[in-house]
């Protein structure tokens, strides 16, 4: 790529680019392809220019030598389904072309002319208005209707041909406006699997997802996320698809049943041929499910839908009397271009969609619109232990063998269990076996996670089971002799520990550092001072580390060795009582919980299934994003209200004037659609510092 230095300091260059003018997908490739690079601090890329401003950390020579090699071709780097700049290209050049024919139809076109493309033009609005009006819906179109026929009735064709340019005009900002949110926060939403499990003759192999091909079959297990479009091979398993489909029940998939990405295995595992590759399937999903969100917007916007509503027959009873009284048809059309719902059906939804982005950008996926308003009244917070409260990188501490079994081999094949199935101790145990070199194949069956239990699988003749306490010494009957109890007094009581059993003999205890996260006091402080009266922690863990990790975050009610039901119930039981709850977890075990509550929260480190039966996910595992969270639910709920009040005072005024002919037709169409894509634009800004 031939570029020249315009401008170069430490830490900071300005290119620009021989080419000149970039198309929105050179100018894509360019920018993420300088965003994938770890020196750079930010970047941006000017298309119109061909200019590029870089800042650094160091390597400004290299990163110089890197840019003469680059080839801006689509293979240079992996783009989003979606690009924000192309949409605002696009909308751009239609405002440009509209404006264009605007001005010369009116500057180089007769008045006969002129006067035959008015109506033309204001033909569709009226048979809009007319076709509402038959099917008894009182909606703005027949206001917008009522205003443009009136103006073509008395002649006054550069009025109705205004009122018609700057109704479309709106319209076009509005979309555009709604678009860019739309696409933004699809793009968060964006499917994000890297690696998947490929079907062989021989085994199981851990592949690149580029690597997969149409006809290709991969391994989908409990808990995990579906990674492409295909069919059923092999296997049963009940499917969530709730987010693709807002069904809340998980559905029966057996062979020869389409299966689609993004849908997530509660029970069972499957094995799928893949037949669709493509990324934008899956964006198309998400766009779907986002317009389906409508349905999830704010009760504070649907209440004052319902006002607006009842205010359009008493804008067109306005504009009736005021031609009865002064036989002005001017005045009365003025009265017609005022609608009330237009600032509340688009900058409302805009609010929203904006607060649902940027909590995308403080790495938060939320769902929709009704879950931060939920945020901003709950009353109670539950929080599982395991990977929420504690670390999402616990660290293998110990490793005791037992009767006579190799503490190498058992730690391997721990990793080899647990590497298909997604927890954040199942993660430790395979790092550490990682560290020591201890490399496996796959020497197992298909292993069986049992939820709120363990692992099953065989090797050879022998069962192989991994799990709990309960599950090892209760459920399987594992015999405890005494040398083991001395030799499991060597793990520090506050580690949790994962029982190994193999051939109906405890074979290895794993003892796992898992530490409170430095914050969690801090944020459960936080949280209360926002009005969250109720923390409570429950985990599957042991009285004796649960008793401890609370002691340390600072929660003073919580309850130790619980099932997944034994949440969920105890969630149902606090709503049951009037409060608002949230569940903040990361395991299949929690999926029930965060499914029961208002607000599910899910850590993105956690498993699949738990992220999407969620309503909101918690993208790395800082807690303090909890309290970001709670800080834009808290502030979005008075926006959307000023929203409402400004939207309906704004348009009473423009009404007034057009009452008493200070406002024309077109001036009041004109003062309408600015002051909706004012509100717009100032419901895009964002609710908290970026800092925070």
């Amino acid at each position: 790529m031939r570029y020249r230095v315009l401008h170069e300091s430490p830490g900071q260059l300005h290119l620009q680019l021989a080419r000149g003018r970039l198309s929105a997908l050179e100018a894509d490739i360019l920018y993420y392809a300088l965003s994938d690079r770890r020196e750079i601090v930010r970047t941006s890329v000017y298309a119109r220019t061909g200019e590029v401003t870089i800042r650094v950390r160091s390597g400004q020579e290299e990163l110089l030598t890197w840019l003469d090699g680059l080839q801006l071709t689509e293979d240079a780097v992996k783009l989003p389904a979606v690009s924000a700049r192309e949409t605002n290209e696009t909308y751009k050049e239609k405002i440009i072309t509209m404006l264009l024919k605007r001005g010369l139809k009116r500057t180089l076109l007769p008045a006969p002319v002129r006067a035959v493309m008015a109506c033309i033009e204001g033909a569709p609005f009226i048979w809009h208005g007319l076709k509402d009006l038959i099917h008894r819906k009182f909606s703005a179109e027949i206001v917008h209707a009522s205003a443009i026929a009136a103006s073509l009735l008395i002649g006054d064709f550069p009025t109705a041909s205004s009122i018609t340019f700057l109704t479309e005009l709106g319209e076009v900002l509005e979309e555009w406006t709604y678009k860019k949110s739309v696409d933004d926060l699809a793009q968060s939403l964006a499917l994000n699997i890297s690696r998947v499990w490929k079907v062989t003759d021989g085994a199981d192999v851990l592949v690149k997802i580029e690597d997969i091909r149409a006809g290709d079959k991969v391994r989908v297990t409990m808990g995990n996320v579906i990674p492409l479009d295909g069919i059923v091979a092999q296997g049963e398993a009940l499917v969530n698809q709730a987010a693709l489909t807002g069904e809340p029940l998980a559905v029966q998939k057996r062979p020869g049943r389409s299966v689609f990405a993004g849908t997530a295995i509660e029970e069972g595992e499957l094995v799928i041929e893949v037949k669709e590759i493509s990324g934008e399937t899956r964006y198309d999903k998400i766009i779907r499910m986002i317009e389906a969100s409508e349905s999830m917007s704010p009760v504070t916007q649907s209440q004052a839908e319902k006002v607006v509503t009842k205010l359009i027959p008493y804008t067109f009873g306005t504009a009736v009397v005021t031609w009865l009284l002064t036989r002005n048809v001017t005045k009365a059309a003025s009265v017609l271009m005022v609608d009330f719902s237009c600032a509340i059906e688009v900058a409302m939804p805009v609010a929203t969609l904006s607060a649902m982005s940027e909590a995308s950008r403080h790495r938060l996926t939320v769902k929709g619109g009704k879950f931060l308003e939920t945020i901003s009244s709950a009353d109670t917070i539950v929080f599982d232990k395991t990977g929420t409260l504690t670390r999402a990188t616990p660290v293998v501490e110990q490793v005791v063998a037992m009767d006579g079994f190799d503490r190498d081999e058992t730690l391997r094949l721990a990793a080899c269990l647990e590497e298909h199935f997604p927890h954040s101790l199942a993660y430790a145990v395979v790092r550490a076996a990682k560290m020591e070199h201890l490399d496996h194949e796959e020497m197992h069956s298909t292993p069986e996670y049992i939820v709120a239990h363990g692992i099953v699988a065989y090797v050879g003749e022998d069962r192989v089971v991994i799990g709990s306490q309960r599950f090892i010494f209760e459920d399987e009957g594992v015999p405890l002799t005494p040398e083991n109890e001395e030799l499991l007094r060597q793990i520090p009581p506050e580690n949790s520990r994962l029982y190994m059993a193999i051939g109906g003999k405890l074979a290895a205890v794993i003892g796992i550092a898992d530490p409170v996260k430095p914050e969690a006091v801090e944020v459960i402080r936080a949280l209360k001072a926002a009005g969250i009266k109720n923390v409570v922690m429950m985990t599957g863990d042991s009285y004796r580390t649960a008793e401890a990790v609370a002691a340390k975050a600072g929660i003073t009610e919580f309850y130790a060795e619980v099932l997944p039901e034994d949440k969920a119930n105890f969630v149902e039981a606090q709503k049951a009582a009037g409060r608002k709850v949230i569940m903040v977890g990361d395991g299949i075990n929690d999926s029930p919980a965060l499914s029961a509550a208002d607000v599910g929260i899910a850590m993105k480190e956690g498993a699949d299934i738990a992220q999407e039966i969620a309503d909101v996910t918690i993208y790395g595992s800082e807690l303090e994003n909890l309290i970001t969270l709670k800080s834009i639910g808290d502030r979005l709920m008075p926006r959307m209200r000023s929203t409402a009040r400004n939207g309906i005072s704004i348009n009473a005024l423009i009404l007034l004037a057009g009452l008493f002919g200070l406002a024309t037709p077109g001036l009041a169409a004109f003062l309408h659609n600015a002051s909706t894509i004012v509100l717009c634009l100032y419901n895009m800004t964002p609710l908290v510092p970026e800092a925070q």
